[in-house]
Formats: structure tokens, C-alpha cells, sequence
């Protein structure tokens, strides 16, 4: 009988599992130290400083955030608090949803394009198995998946977006539920990160 050789991750996979992490560790030590330097007295004053960057601050941010879903830089949805904090709550959160509608509408047609090769290229060994059990399980109701994914939005709403590039779901229908519900999901996760995370810096 044969057997199933499985072969390690390649650098790239590796490099994209470890982005998040990174990502995270980087973005806790920055406020820790911003915290504790004094560089920064109010939240307000570091709007301030972003905006004498002008349109460009917002340029950049709305492209980091329109690669995050398929190249994650920071974990879940760490890189909208980045927006409420840079930019204000509200405009955090649109300018968020612009960039991840863009990034979700992107790997939806990569997916579409390059079917289950482009899957392997950005999850690991893991999350392509989730991946295709997914496929299998979840075909027929694709839309009120994605629908339950942004509705509750701890939930793998990106794996959920690469699932939808397989199937049958056109691009008009996609693209208007993405439309519809990533705003919810975006503010409320946005939400309830920064009141955790305020929480647990203010032990330090």
C-alpha cells in the first residue's frame, strides 16, 4: 500500500505563519514603550503626529489593510485598533473596511484564478486541511456561511472568503454580502480589542 508522503512547509509558509506573531509582539512593545516614554501624552496627540502626514497616512494604511487578508501582518483584526488609534475610531474602522473589503474582493479572484495552488501557497499544512473539509462541508450554504462568519467576528471569516473562491457563489453575490456585513465586523471586533487590550495595559 502506498503511503502519503507530507512535506514540510516551505520558507514562504513559514514566513507567513510566523508575520502574525511578529506582527502582535511588535505592535504590544511599541505602545508599551510609547506608554511608558511619555513620547505620546494623549492618544490624541499621536493623531495629531499622524495626520501631519497627510493623505499618505491613510493611503498606506488602507493597502496594509487590503494585504492582510491574504498576508496577515498582525493577527485577526490587531491592524484596525492600529487604524482606531492612528486615525480616530470611526475613521479607523472605514478606512479598515475599505482596505479588507479591497483584500477580501482580491482573494476571492486569486482563489477563483488559482484554485486550491494559491490555498496551498498562503495556509499551512493545517489550515489547507480546514481548508478543504470546509469545501466539503459547506459548499451548498457558502453564503450564509460567510454571512455567520461576519456576523461573529472571531470566527475565520478569511478562510471562509478562500472556501467561497471555490465554489459556485458568483462575484456580484460575494462582493455584496462583503459589502453588507464587513463593516459590523470590522467595528466590532475593532471594539471589543481595544477594550481588552486597554485593560491589560493599564496593569503595566
Amino acid at each position: 500500500m502506498e503511503q502519503k508522503t507530507k512535506h514540510g512547509p516551505s520558507w514562504h509558509q513559514k514566513m507567513i505563519q510566523v508575520l502574525p506573531v511578529i506582527g502582535l509582539a511588535t505592535f504590544v512593545f511599541i505602545l508599551i514603550y510609547i506608554r511608558h516614554s511619555g513620547m505620546f501624552s494623549s492618544v490624541s496627540d499621536l493623531q495629531h503626529f499622524i495626520k501631519s502626514f497627510g493623505s499618505f497616512a491613510i493611503f498606506a494604511f488602507v493597502i496594509v489593510q487590503a494585504i492582510q487578508p491574504v498576508i496577515p501582518f498582525l493577527p485577526g483584526g490587531f491592524a484596525t485598533i492600529v487604524g482606531m488609534l492612528m486615525f480616530g475610531n470611526i475613521p479607523g474602522i472605514l478606512y479598515s473596511y475599505i482596505g479588507l473589503v479591497i483584500g477580501e474582493i482580491g482573494l476571492f479572484l486569486l482563489v477563483r484564478r488559482f484554485g486550491p495552488r494559491f490555498a496551498r501557497l498562503v495556509l499551512s499544512e493545517k489550515n489547507f486541511d480546514k481548508f478543504e473539509n470546509t469545501l466539503q462541508t459547506h459548499t451548498q450554504d457558502i453564503k450564509r456561511l460567510l454571512i455567520v462568519c461576519f456576523i461573529f467576528p472571531f470566527l475565520p471569516d478569511d478562510l471562509t472568503c478562500l472556501v467561497a473562491g471555490m465554489t459556485d457563489l458568483s462575484f456580484k453575490e460575494y462582493v455584496q454580502i462583503i459589502m453588507v456585513f464587513k463593516l459590523w465586523s470590522v467595528a466590532s471586533y475593532g471594539y471589543v480589542c481595544l477594550f481588552v487590550l486597554d485593560k491589560t495595559l493599564a496593569r503595566f
